[in-house]
């Protein structure tokens, strides 16, 4: 079964200093699609992530503003992600968006505020949000159920079972990074055993948190072979068979068949 990266940043200087070698070691460990998120330092990264997919029929992109930077989600910067992305046949998903609370990189409100703007453009374009949350389980699900957001996705998931349970709830899909491989996360890798198979999704977040064996390293799209394979092993079930319904899911959420 082929594997898929559902959440990356090709975009970013680590991955871009060796952009060729980088797909070419995904595709050399089984990965046949990557979804790079656009993110950060305003509109920049969403242009060249929709540069990268327009450019390669296995990548697809997704369009947002990362709450690290939500100072930078003015009312302008979220139109124009409207009008210039939102819509487009590359863009599979909305954000990457939410709250973090652990770092103090922008206003509390602000990033609220932005958060709301990019749910309920996922709502009227009808494509998935990709939401990042940090430290914020009670403000996240309660935006989600404000605003009425279903069916999205919680990438690099860290939250507790309590969030886990309600985004369930919520048809939500619950995607996991390397973190996972880590010894000090065993409770996480329980709920990654816990999520039911058809709400699962891996990813790397690259070029962040490698997982081990490559804990420390410049994290890229072939080591989701190695979450993929922590994820099955706890599960008590093959790689093929992890990786066969991951596929599926990733499929269905960004509608990419």
């Amino acid at each position: 079964m082929p594997l898929i990266d559902t959440h990356a940043h090709l975009d970013f200087p680590k991955l871009q200093d060796r952009f060729d070698e980088v797909l070419q070691n995904a595709r050399d460990a089984g990965v046949e699609r990557i979804v790079t998120i656009g993110a950060s330092r305003g509109l920049d990264s969403n242009y060249r992530a929709l540069d990268i997919a327009k450019e390669h029929d296995w990548i697809r992109c997704t369009a947002g503003i990362h709450p690290h930077d939500a100072e930078q989600a003015t009312e302008e910067v979220v139109e124009t992600i409207r009008r210039e992305f939102s819509e487009h046949d590359q863009v599979v998903g909305i954000g990457e968006t939410g709250l973090d609370y652990y770092y103090d990189n922008a206003p509390v409100e602000q990033q609220k505020w932005a958060f709301r703007q990019f749910l309920e453009m996922s709502k009227e374009v009808d494509k998935p949000v990709i939401i990042h949350s940090r430290d914020a389980d009670e403000d996240t699900i309660a935006l989600l159920e404000e605003t009425g957001v279903t069916g999205g996705i919680l990438h690099c998931f860290t939250g507790s079972r309590w969030m886990a349970e309600r985004l369930f709830e919520l048809d939500f899909y619950l995607s996991f990074s390397g973190i996972v491989t880590f010894n000090s996360a065993k409770e996480l890798l329980e709920i990654a055993c816990d999520t039911p198979e058809d709400r699962i999704l891996v990813e790397t977040d690259s070029p962040y948190l490698a997982p081990v064996p490559n804990r420390g390293k410049t994290n890229e799209p072939a080591y989701v072979r190695h979450t993929a394979q922590k994820i099955a092993d706890a599960r008590g079930i093959t790689l093929d068979e992890l990786e066969s319904f991951v596929w599926d899911n990733a499929a269905r959420v960004f509608d990419w068949t």
